[in-house]
């Protein structure tokens, strides 16, 4: 049996039944009594069975909780137990991953005998492995040929004394768009990425070719702040970690219904060619020729081209730091990844900008006393420091994500950046969501956790 609740009524009974923190246990029991008095005993007993199903969700998986993201109410996170009962219409669940790596393109560029360890026997059809787990290829010229499946090192040759030749190196350089100035190349409409290493005389000798991948509903635990806020996003993660395979489909998913410019370094979200890849929808792509003009190009884009939402892939250097706070100032959300996670983005001197900025203000002696004691808990020892660091202004970035590497399905959000910036520089720990997902489950497991 399917019920239709008041939304505003219902809504603030999925806050508290959700986050299990009733702020004021009278409030709770008003809410309650007031259900009870709309809806009768059918109706309550119906919201009781919803939420002993939660309960016994959260026992079964360490206390998680199971959400989903109510369409009708601007993508908002609600219990998967109550809105089942009582909008199942207007619940987005998750989906199932839609793998989409075309590996075979980047291992038809290797040699027919360094293919055997790729491909299923006797056929030209890449292994689950390769499709699923391959992250690198490494050549190097007078060595032997290896790739990386997850953390494993697995040699593309079982003769020890099979090595790279300088003639192989050339003939995969021949059949790539060229390189820039970053020593990076591509294929056409591919995610792929080719990184050159070059000897003195400026020769590539050596390759580093790793495997691009689009994840169809991969950006779906974030659906609540892409459709649901105007929030910029910076996504934080070592390499490897996912950011941007999180960034070609929320670029998807973004331009499904805003006007979204995608600023591309090394062709690294949309692949190479003047065709960008399909993966990014109905988003424009303005390519940038260097790393040193990508500042500049997120200026033109604005200036140029009047975009709702701009996505970079990775901002790593100051000029960038600035040219994003120049583009959220001119009313442009932004959508963007940086390598690090939020305590290390704020003790790199070059990027904590993104997230506020850091100063060093002087106190006088009764103010840096006063901290001291506040900071232990009344039990300062008599010595003070007189210096204190707080944030110095307004973060580009609204929501933090962190992503880890080997961690893929797992991601921590923080939604206010200015709140979790302050806590880190007072030398506290910050909240933030735990995110989670089982392909085998049509629900994403939440938890609130400390940093």
């Amino acid at each position: 049996m399917y019920i239709n609740l008041n939304r505003n009524l219902i809504s603030f009974y999925f806050y508290f039944v959700f986050f299990n923190q009733a702020l004021d246990a009278g409030l709770l029991l008003d809410v309650m009594s007031k259900l009870h008095a709309h809806y009768g005993d059918e109706g309550i007993s119906i919201i009781m069975t919803a939420s002993m199903a939660r309960a016994e969700f959260a026992i079964k998986y360490n206390g998680k909780r199971s959400i989903c993201f109510d369409i009708e109410n601007e993508y908002a996170i609600a219990s998967s137990e109550l809105i089942e009962v009582f909008h199942p219409e207007s619940a987005m669940k998750n989906e199932p991953l839609k793998s989409k790596c075309e590996v075979k393109d980047l291992i038809d560029l290797l040699p027919a005998d360094l293919t055997h360890e790729l491909v299923q026997e006797g056929t030209d059809i890449p292994t689950y492995m390769a499709e699923y787990a391959l992250i690198d290829i490494n050549l190097d010229v007078g060595r032997r040929a290896c790739c990386w499946m997850g953390d494993d090192r697995v040699f593309l040759s079982q003769d020890e004394n099979r090595l790279v030749t300088m003639e192989e190196i050339d003939d995969i350089v021949s059949k790539l768009g060229g390189f820039g100035s970053d020593n990076r190349a591509g294929l056409e409409q591919k995610l792929h990425r080719i990184s050159g290493m070059c000897n003195r005389n400026g020769e590539v000798i050596g390759l580093s070719m790793r495997v691009g991948r689009w994840f169809e509903g991969n950006a779906a635990m974030l659906v609540d702040f892409l459709l649901g806020s105007d929030k910029s996003i910076l996504i934080l993660g070592e390499p490897g970690s996912g950011k941007t395979t999180i960034v070609r489909d929320a670029v998807s998913v973004l331009a499904s219904r805003h006007n979204v410019c995608v600023v591309d370094t090394s062709n690294e979200i949309a692949g190479d060619g003047d065709i960008p890849h399909p993966c990014i929808g109905d988003a424009r792509r303005m390519m940038v020729p260097s790393l040193d003009a990508q500042s500049s190009v997120m200026v033109e884009c604005v200036q140029n081209h009047t975009p709702h939402i701009m996505v970079i892939d990775e901002i790593g250097r100051p000029r960038e730091v600035e040219a994003a706070r120049t583009v959220k100032q001119r009313g442009v959300r932004i959508i963007a990844s940086a390598h690090g996670d939020l305590r290390k983005l704020l003790k790199n001197k070059e990027l904590r900008g993104l997230v506020g900025g850091v100063e060093s203000v002087t106190l006088g002696d009764a103010a840096a006393k006063e901290e001291a004691m506040r900071k232990s808990n009344g039990k300062a020892n008599g010595s003070f420091s007189k210096t204190k660091a707080q944030r110095m202004g307004e973060p580009t970035f609204d929501v933090i994500v962190e992503v880890r590497r080997g961690e893929k399905h797992e991601w921590r959000i923080t939604r206010d950046a200015k709140v979790a910036v302050d806590a880190i520089l007072d030398g506290q720990k910050y909240k933030a969501e735990l995110r989670s997902r089982d392909s085998r489950l049509p629900i994403v497991m939440y938890d609130l956790v400390e940093l």
